[in-house]
């Protein structure tokens, strides 16, 4: 017997909608629309499309004289238009203009969706894996990296869509999801800022022995100490690939663990975890002297400037260092004020960056009495709380986004 053709719907779908999609080559969507301008004479903002964060405006640390050249070329993108990059559209460079009328870069495919067709379904639908999937499909070139996605295979490619009303419902919601994505990352940088403004008040340095901005009742200089007079600095151990995988047991932290989830401000869990019987056979010395702060000790790794809590047992591979705080401080406020330190700017040059032991101990800090750093401490504390809640929230709703990616689209 014949099979039954399969039936064109989503696996999620609105209550009401009953009929099958339909098939529909772009070129049956969208119109090429081109209109050449000078960004400078039309007072019109120089955008470009992203990757992550789709169409967005040059900053002001851009001189546009040094853009706009006599012979540059630009294209018009107005309210509602659609602009893609045909260079890397496999990326999902496409997106819809949704301010004002602005002004792109020549090589840039900009088009109108035609009246059937709701612009915030198709901004969606246009991300989804299978659309990724038929870019990559119709691209032409040689290589690779010079494939191109340019309007005439672009037109070819086909969608599935619902009538428009429908269409409608999904667009609304997407939009409604997408702008609770875009709040929650504006909120999200907003306390990265204050964190950052915050380390530059609260702490005092080199040419001032008092910092800028003080909770109340406390006075007088804070003390330059070098690191190595209220702490150690140690290095970590050769880490055998056949000793790796472990589920169980005492952290083996290495560099690539701080990208965990939950280990941004402390390590929280490791990809590799050593028993009792390893460290006695391997005659490893485990860190017990804890809280600590451990960061990358040589390599690129090293310039990514990172550093990390530690508050329970550990031992780290080679390629990582700890610094163990003393009971002179307060763990918080010592991981707080390593994230002040610019750590590459000590590294030993050669072909490869590095520290040894006494780069990170001679180090000269700026340190106040205990109760201070635990007042610091804690208010850092709690903005490192709220950027973790507020990460937290937007790694749920960009899951919930990518559901919906999934199951309302075909």
């Amino acid at each position: 017997m014949d099979k039954k053709p399969e039936k064109l719907v989503p696996e999620v779908r609105f209550k009401g909608f009953t009929d099958d999609w339909e098939h529909r080559k772009l070129e049956n969507v969208f119109t090429k629309y081109q209109k050449r301008i000078n960004p400078t004479q039309q007072n019109l903002e120089l955008w470009s499309l992203t990757i992550d964060q789709g169409l967005v405006a040059k900053t002001k640390r851009y001189d546009r004289s040094f853009l706009v050249r006599k012979n540059d070329i630009f294209n018009l993108v107005p309210k509602g238009y659609f602009v893609y990059n045909p260079m890397n559209i496999t990326l999902g460079t496409i997106d819809v203009n949704k301010y004002h009328s602005i002004a792109v870069s020549g090589y840039y495919i900009v088009l109108k969706s035609n009246d059937q067709f709701n612009v915030a379904f198709l901004a969606s639908l246009l991300h989804t894996s299978s659309m990724i999937n038929k870019y990559k499909r119709f691209s032409t070139g040689s290589l690779l990296e010079k494939q191109r996605l340019q309007f005439p295979n672009f037109a070819k490619v086909k969608i599935i869509s619902p009538r428009l009303s429908e269409q409608t419902k999904i667009g609304l919601l997407m939009n409604q999801i997408n702008n609770l994505i875009d709040l929650q990352q504006r909120k999200l940088e907003l306390l990265k800022q204050l964190k950052k403004a915050m380390l530059q008040q609260l702490f005092a340095d080199k040419n001032s022995k008092q910092p800028n901005l003080r909770f109340k009742k406390f006075k007088g200089d804070w003390e330059q100490r070098k690191l190595g007079t209220v702490g150690k600095a140690q290095s970590g151990i050769g880490f055998p690939n056949k000793e790796q995988g472990g589920q169980k047991g005492v952290p083996f932290f290495k560099v690539s663990d701080m990208n965990n989830n939950g280990n941004e401000f402390e390590m929280t869990t490791s990809n590799n975890y050593v028993t009792e019987q390893q460290i006695i056979s391997k005659k490893w010395k485990t860190i017990t002297k804890v809280p600590a702060v451990i960061f990358a000790k040589v390599g690129a790794a090293l310039m990514l400037n990172r550093k990390r809590l530690v508050t329970v047992p550990f031992l780290i591979d080679n390629n990582t260092m700890a610094y163990i705080f003393s009971k002179n401080w307060d763990p918080y406020f010592g991981k707080v004020l390593f994230d002040t330190l610019n750590l590459p700017k000590y590294a030993q040059t050669g072909a490869l960056p590095s520290f040894n032991g006494s780069d990170i101990e001679n180090i000269k800090v700026m340190f106040p009495n205990q109760v201070e750093q635990q007042i610091i401490g804690c208010f850092f504390e709690s903005i490192n709380g709220l950027i973790t809640h507020q990460q937290n929230r937007l790694t749920q709703l960009t899951a919930l986004k990518k559901y919906l990616l999934q199951k309302l689209f075909i």
